[in-house]
């Protein structure tokens, strides 16, 4: 019975030191990055399907009427392109 109480003990403690290693590594990682730069004034374009904003350089571009237009996700493109 002695062991098997200190072996649920010596598990929960592994268990616990796991789980605040994993914390601090998840936080590691996520303040170690270096974060995307903020993108200028200017760079921003409303996307014509959906209405939402979004940074130019990540834009996807679909065709209405034989024209490009830059629109926010693929979703969107779809759509574009459907109407």
């Amino acid at each position: 019975m002695a062991r098997a109480v200190l072996i649920l003990a010596l598990l929960f403690a592994a268990l616990f030191v796991l789980r605040a290693l994993k914390i601090s590594f998840s936080l590691w990682l996520r303040n170690g990055r270096p974060k995307p730069p903020a993108p200028r004034e200017g760079d921003m374009a409303r996307d014509p399907v959906c209405g939402a904003w979004f940074d130019r350089r990540l834009a996807v571009t679909g065709r209405r009427d034989g024209e490009p237009v830059e629109v926010c996700s693929e979703g969107c493109r779809r759509r574009l392109e459907a109407s």
